[in-house]
């Protein structure tokens, strides 16, 4: 019996201590505020216990308003370590393109690879292993790749690949303009032929 009891006291003190230590403004419901603006922010739902992107206004609304997803996670998820980990440690995580219909490229860390690649975020959720440049990418996670700070610049496969594609179709657009030109030459001088043509008949009908 003594022993039922202190189980629920325990259960209902850890209850008491788990919603003492959620940061009232994460419960507090989003709110797009008034104005003219469409700023993007965060909320976090506490019904899916993740950071949902909305457009805020610019004026009034709440305290459940942050500039981005880490810091939306970082101040109300309960799986902000695991998410956003300190430091390089979020250079472990594997690539996660999160979730929404965004098509945003940004950089993640390739462990496999030992470097930065691109990917298209899709705008809500995912993890810490997310840079808006290669640089940050790299300033991050340049220790895990095994190269020192001054080395030789890393040649990015991602620049490479583009690189190759933008031949290709300069390549393939010269072609097709050159193909458009030599179309039109040909219809322009068949076109004088048949004229030619045509001017010997006319002088011997007006004799």
């Amino acid at each position: 019996m003594l022993d039922k009891l202190y189980f629920g006291c325990f259960l209902l003190m850890w209850m008491f201590v788990s919603t003492m230590s959620v940061d009232p403004k994460c419960e507090e419901l989003m709110t797009e505020g008034e104005g003219e603006q469409h700023l993007l922010r965060y909320y976090f739902s506490s019904g899916d216990k993740s950071c949902i992107p909305f457009f805020y206004k610019g004026e009034g609304g709440n305290f459940n308003n942050f500039e981005s997803d880490r810091d939306c996670v970082m101040a109300c998820s309960p799986d902000s370590t695991v998410l956003y980990p300190e430091g390089d440690l979020v250079c472990s995580l594997p690539v996660d393109v999160g979730e929404c219909f965004a098509m945003h490229l940004q950089y993640y860390y390739s462990v496999e690879e030992k470097t930065c690649r691109l990917f298209h975020y899709g705008g809500c959720k995912g993890n810490g292993n997310r840079f808006e440049t290669r640089d940050e990418c790299l300033k991050m996670c340049q220790a895990k790749s095994g190269r020192a700070l001054g080395a030789a610049p890393d040649i990015s496969p991602d620049a490479t690949t583009v690189d190759r594609g933008l031949i290709v179709g300069v390549l393939g657009g010269v072609i097709f303009a050159v193909a458009v030109i030599a179309s039109i030459a040909m219809f322009v001088v068949q076109r004088k032929g048949k004229e030619r043509k045509r001017v010997p008949t006319a002088e011997v009908e007006m004799s």
